[in-house]
């Protein structure tokens, strides 16, 4: 039978725009999911290796009877090889390369020859997948850092304050409360040392990174992992360190509690 319809089968120009406004409505809505979608994935990825890196931290101190050293760098410049990792992501002239020829911040060795590698022998664990820093067109190697106070040294004027050395001293704060890594930021991670300032003048002397819907990721001794929200504009948003804590920062607060406590409970009352 013949098509009795009158004038073009085609669509007409109006349909047409109509159309791709509805294509454009539904693309402006859907983009934004996807990438908070990706965002979260990165966000659970980081997670994981961290999760990962704590483990490892665990097993070295069951096997070990105490904790990985944090501080890779001694007196005069010296390495430390019983550190949790080696090597600097600023590359400072300060302190010796892992290896002579090559840049720390992209060398894995650094990684390698840390006391936690062979107990989870994979270097892409270390860097946050959404770190997008990079040194002479390479990714650095890691993201992370160590609380000073596991394993570390005090800070200068800060020995009131306890330095964990075993699983079994780090009763204050807790092993689900004291973290031990986290999320450091691109321009302040230098070595694998989180210096936490535990009397409050110097601030946050180290800062976290905000990467993740402005939030830091970060481990616990007892193995499960968090993310924090920053909630400080000067800890968002510093242009140089230490981040101010006059007033009081909230994020530094938060970490405070976190990093380490008086060896005494009673100073300071």
């Amino acid at each position: 039978m013949r098509d009795q319809r009158n004038g073009s089968e085609g669509f007409t120009l109006i349909e047409l725009l109509v159309v791709v406004a509805i294509i454009s409505i539904l693309a402006g809505m859907l983009l934004p999911v996807l990438g908070n979608a990706k965002s979260q994935a990165r966000r659970i990825s980081c997670l994981n290796h961290l999760r990962q890196l704590t483990v490892a931290w665990q097993l070295y101190a069951h096997d070990e009877s105490r904790l990985p050293e944090t501080y890779a760098f001694e007196s005069r410049g010296r390495v430390n090889s019983n550190a949790w990792v080696l090597g600097t992501m600023d590359d400072s002239p300060a302190y010796p390369p892992v290896q002579s020829d090559q840049l720390d911040s992209t060398n894995v060795t650094g990684i390698r020859r840390g006391s936690l590698f062979p107990y989870s022998e994979a270097v892409s664990i270390y860097r946050c997948p959404s770190d997008q820093s990079q040194r002479e067109g390479v990714p650095r190697v890691r993201s992370y850092s160590a609380n000073g106070w596991m394993g570390g040294k005090p800070l200068a004027g800060q020995d009131e304050y306890r330095v964990f050395n075993k699983m079994s001293e780090i009763t204050a704060p807790s092993p689900a409360q004291a973290f031990v890594f986290i999320d450091e930021h691109v321009r302040s991670i230098n070595d694998g040392w989180f210096a936490m300032d535990m009397v409050g003048d110097h601030g946050l002397i180290d800062a976290p990174g905000v990467r993740h819907s402005g939030g830091v990721t970060l481990s616990f001794a007892d193995g499960h992992v968090d993310w924090w929200e920053m909630r400080d504009k000067r800890t968002r948003n510093w242009e140089r360190l230490p981040i101010s804590n006059r007033p009081t920062n909230p994020d530094w607060a938060r970490l405070h509690q976190a990093a380490s406590s008086l060896q005494d409970p009673r100073q300071g009352q």
